[in-house]
């Protein structure tokens, strides 16, 4: 089956779907996070740089499993249009650790321990809903802006509660800052 792509409607999808919600969740976290101060600086990246790494990192985590599948008895079907709509839960898994561990390392690379945390999941959110918007924006029924929106809100959600879960735990390592 061939798929007509249209950049046009990858880049309305992508708009509508991940750049107003993204956006708006930045408007909040530079609200929450604009007059703290985190005292030394823990990595080279600011949070922009933070962000654009986090972006490239959950879009390529995306593409890089999701674009093709393997199935239980060894048939392979590679890249392309439309995307496979059936992994094993090996694949599955494994593109769910990769994107965790891409988030924590962007997070890690961060100058500012708590903000860099969750500018990199948000921005790892975006990147991998960026990428899903491919097989979105080819989609007639709609179903798969419905399946953008789970994806921003399960992956917003969900890294957003590590990085704060991570932020807990570093705070026991690190002396408190006065300020």
């Amino acid at each position: 089956m061939a798929v007509d792509f249209s950049w046009s409607q990858f880049l309305w999808t992508v708009f509508v779907f991940v750049g107003v919600p993204s956006s708006l969740w930045a408007l909040v976290l530079w609200a929450l996070f604009s007059k703290r101060r985190e005292g030394t600086a823990t990595g080279p990246l600011g949070s922009w740089a933070t962000g654009s790494i986090a972006v490239a990192a959950g879009f390529a985590a995306c593409a890089g499993w999701l674009s093709w599948s393997a199935d239980q008895r060894g048939e392979f079907r590679g890249p392309g249009l439309p995307a496979p709509n059936a992994f094993p839960g090996w694949q599955i898994a494994a593109c769910g650790a990769t994107v965790v561990l891409l988030c924590l390392l962007a997070a890690h690379l961060s100058r500012w321990a708590k903000t860099g945390g969750h500018v990199a999941a948000l921005g790892t959110t975006a990147g991998f809903s960026t990428a899903f918007c491919i097989s979105a924006s080819t989609d007639e029924t709609g179903q798969s802006g419905v399946g953008v929106i789970l994806c921003m809100l399960g992956w917003g959600f969900g890294l957003t509660l590590l990085i704060i879960l991570r932020n807990m735990a570093g705070a026991r390592r690190r002396p408190a800052v006065k300020q």
